[in-house]
C-alpha cells in the first residue's frame, strides 16, 4: 500500500500507534479510523460521567473541573514531551547517528563490530521479568554476552526454556574475548513467574536466596507488563508485581551491595504514557474509607489506557520511594528506563495484520520504531551509568540519562499516598516492608 492510500484515514492512527512505547506490553489502540472515533467518544463519555458523579456539591464540581483541565493539560504534555520527542529521536536523530557511524567506519570495521564477542563471566546474576519475547529476550541475550548469569522470569515455561537453549547456543558459537576466563560460559536459566500472583514473587526470591551464595544477584530488571487489559489486572501486573518482587529480593541485594566491587542496580521499565496521568488517585479516591484503594480499579477493560498511564506513574513513584527510603549508606542504584518506540511481535499481534502490513510496506515501521535489539540497549544503558548521580539523571529515555519525567512521578507526598493506600494494604502479610517505611 502506498503512502497516499493511507492518508488521511490512517495517518492519525499511525501517530497514535507511537504511544505503544512499552513494547513488552499489549497495545490497546484502535485498529482503524472508525475505532478511533469510538475510542475518542468513549473518552469523552468517561470524562462526562466522572464530572457528573462529582457534581453533588459545589466543591465536588470545582474538583472535577480542575481534574478535567489537568487531564487535558497532561495529554498535551504527553503528546509534546512524549510522542513528539520520540518521533524526533527515531526518525531524525537515530538516522543521523546511523549515518555518522556508517561513514566513519570501514567495511572491515563494521564486519568486526557485527561479531558477537563474549566477555568474561562476572560471577554475578541478572534477573529479568517478562523476558520471553521482544525487548526482554534481547536484554537476556545482551546480559549473557556481558558475562552475567541470566535468570529469565516469565509465565510461559515453553518459551522460556526455548530462549534458554537459544542463548546457550549463541554463547557456544560466539567469538571469545582474548581476556582470561572466557572459556567458561554464563549459566542461563528459567524461573516461572506470574506478576499478578504475589506468591510467585516469593517463590522466585526463595530460589534466588540459594543461588545468591555463589552467584550474587546484582541486577534486577522489572520488565514484565501489560496494556489494554482489565484495569485492576493492569495495576497488579504493572505495579504490584514489580513491587512485590523487588521488596522480596531487597534483603539479598542490600547484602550484595556491601561488596565494593559489586555494582547493584534495579531497573524499572517505564513509559512516556505516565505523562498522561495527573496522579494515581484523585481527591475523591483519597476520601474513601477503604483500607486499600485497589478497588477503585474495576475489572473492566482499560479502553482509554488511563489506568495503564497510572500504573506507569505508580511504578515511577515506587522508584522514588526506594531512592528516598533506603538507608543513606545503601549502594543500590534505582533507575527508571523508557526504551522509546520499539517494533515488537506483541505490538504487531495486537494491531493486526492490516496495520502491520501497512506500516511495513510503506517503510514506516523501520522509520518510526526501533528494533527490539535497539530497545534493549536503550534500557541497558543504565547499567553503564556511574554511581552517585543526581535523581534527575536516573530516568533514562532512548538510552540517555536525564529524560523528562513528570513532577508527579517525583512527588514524595503522592508516592507516600501510594504506599499507604495501595502498596502496604495489598502486601500486608505477604512481604515485609523495609524498616522505616
Amino acid at each position: 500500500m502506498l503512502l497516499k492510500e493511507i492518508a488521511p484515514k490512517h495517518l492519525f492512527f499511525i501517530l497514535l500507534l507511537l504511544v505503544t512505547s512499552n513494547t513488552n506490553a499489549f497495545s490497546a489502540l484502535p485498529n482503524n479510523a472508525v475505532h478511533l472515533s469510538q475510542y475518542h467518544n468513549r473518552r469523552v463519555i468517561t470524562t462526562i460521567r466522572m464530572t457528573r458523579a462529582k457534581q453533588s456539591s459545589s466543591s465536588g464540581t470545582k474538583s472535577a473541573s480542575k481534574n478535567t483541565t489537568k487531564m487535558k493539560s497532561n495529554n498535551v504534555r504527553w503528546a509534546i514531551r512524549g510522542i513528539a520527542g520520540e518521533i524526533l529521536h527515531n526518525v531524525f536523530l537515530r538516522q543521523i547517528s546511523r549515518a555518522r557511524k556508517y561513514l566513519g567506519t570501514s567495511k572491515q570495521q563494521r564486519l568486526e563490530e557485527a561479531k558477537k564477542v563474549r566477555l568474561p563471566i562476572k560471577n554475578e546474576t541478572a534477573l529479568i521479568t517478562g523476558a520471553t519475547g521482544g525487548i526482554g529476550s534481547k536484554m537476556a541475550h545482551e546480559l549473557a554476552f556481558r558475562g552475567y548469569d541470566v535468570i529469565i522470569a516469565a509465565r510461559n515455561a515453553d518459551l522460556g526454556k526455548d530462549l534458554v537453549l537459544d542463548i546457550q547456543r549463541e554463547l557456544e558459537n560466539s567469538s571469545s574475548s582474548t581476556i582470561k576466563g572466557t572459556k567458561q560460559t554464563p549459566n542461563i536459566s528459567f524461573m516461572e513467574y506470574h506478576a499478578d500472583i504475589h506468591l510467585s514473587a516469593l517463590d522466585v526470591a526463595s530460589k534466588l536466596a540459594v543461588l545468591n551464595e555463589t552467584k550474587p544477584l546484582t541486577v534486577l530488571i522489572n520488565n514484565a507488563g501489560i496494556m489494554g487489559k482489565a484495569e485492576q489486572l493492569s495495576m497488579k501486573v504493572n505495579l504490584l508485581g514489580p513491587v512485590t518482587l523487588t521488596l522480596a529480593l531487597l534483603p539479598l541485594m542490600m547484602k550484595n551491595c556491601n561488596d565494593d566491587k559489586k555494582n547493584v542496580k534495579i531497573i524499572n521499565v517505564s513509559s512516556s504514557a505516565h505523562l498522561r496521568a495527573t496522579g494515581v488517585f484523585d481527591e475523591e479516591d483519597l476520601r474513601s474509607s477503604s483500607k486499600s484503594l485497589m478497588n477503585i480499579f474495576p475489572d473492566t477493560k482499560d479502553e482509554d489506557l488511563s489506568t495503564y498511564a497510572k500504573s506507569k506513574l505508580a511504578l515511577l513513584q515506587f522508584s522514588t520511594l526506594l531512592r528516598h527510603k533506603l538507608p543513606k549508606d545503601n549502594k543500590i542504584q534505582v533507575f527508571d528506563a523508557h526504551p522509546g518506540l520499539v517494533w515488537t511481535p506483541l505490538l504487531r499481534n495486537h494491531i493486526g495484520d492490516k496495520a502491520t502490513n501497512t506500516l511495513q510496506k510503506t517503510g514506516l515501521a523501520s522509520l518510526i520504531y526501533k528494533s527490539p535489539t535497539e530497545g534493549s540497549r536503550a534500557l541497558l544503558a543504565a547499567l553503564d551509568h556511574p554511581a552517585g548521580t543526581s535523581e534527575e539523571q536516573l530516568y533514562f529515555v532512548n538510552g540517555q540519562p536525564g529524560g523528562f519525567a513528570s513532577p508527579e512521578s517525583r512527588d514524595l507526598q503522592q508516592s507516600q499516598q501510594l504506599l499507604d493506600r495501595l502498596i502496604a494494604p495489598e502486601l500486608e502479610g505477604i512481604v515485609e516492608l523495609p524498616d522505616g517505611w
